[in-house]
């Protein structure tokens, strides 16, 4: 069982569970958010403790290591977290991301790679056949790799959820990539990515020393 699978089994016995215990999660998030109170950066810390241990608790077939702190200085990845399913064995890192209600930055492109290659494909990409050889780009290789589990919050309406984004149906859908200036508060331009229907699912933001790019 590859990374991509075991994480997928993951996050669909993980939604069952929540389905089914709303008020498990619903406590560890409050906790959680309730942190912000003290620091933005604490209730990032918190998150990554609280997940892993609510996975170790709730969840018996998998078993959760916070490796966020002791890798912090050399890890190369964005993983906060290890999880292993305890029947298959398989080990997948997750990368853990405490959000406001509104856009997510799910990753950085570290080394300033998708911009440019976006960029030397022309200013609008809509064949099929082109964005079908993007995927299979090294440059955008991590797309599919990284683990994410954004928590959401909105302090305003106090609710709070976790957004499981799925990156192979969000591959499936893109039939246009645009190039759009700064503006609309954006300093730097963007590629950004459509559906079929004019829907916009994600960018890619200009990735030079000012700006996070992803």
């Amino acid at each position: 069982m590859n990374h991509q699978t075991a994480y997928q089994d993951f996050t669909a016995r993980f939604k069952l569970l929540i389905s089914k215990n709303p008020h498990l999660i619903i406590t560890t998030l409050s906790n959680i958010f309730t942190m912000r109170l003290i620091g933005n950066k604490t209730h990032g810390d918190l998150a990554e403790i609280a997940i892993a241990e609510f996975i170790n608790q709730y969840m018996y077939d998998f078993k959760s290591v916070h490796t966020g702190k002791d890798l912090y200085r050399a890890k190369q990845h964005e993983e906060d977290i290890k999880i292993i399913n305890e029947i298959t064995k398989a080990e997948f890192p997750v990368s853990l991301k405490a959000y406001g209600d509104g856009p997510l930055q799910l990753s950085t492109d570290k080394n300033f790679l998708m911009f440019p290659k976006l960029k030397g494909m022309g200013m609008l990409i809509n064949k099929k056949e082109h964005i079908a050889k993007l995927w299979l780009d090294p440059v955008f290789a991590e797309f599919s790799n990284i683990n994410v589990l954004p928590l959401i919050y909105d302090e305003k309406k106090q609710r709070c959820n976790i957004l499981v984004f799925n990156y192979e149906l969000a591959k499936s859908r893109i039939a246009r990539i645009a190039f759009e200036e700064e503006g609309k508060g954006r300093k730097h331009p963007v590629f950004r990515f459509y559906d079929h229907e004019g829907d916009y699912v994600c960018e890619v933001r200009y990735g030079g020393g000012t700006a996070n790019a992803l």
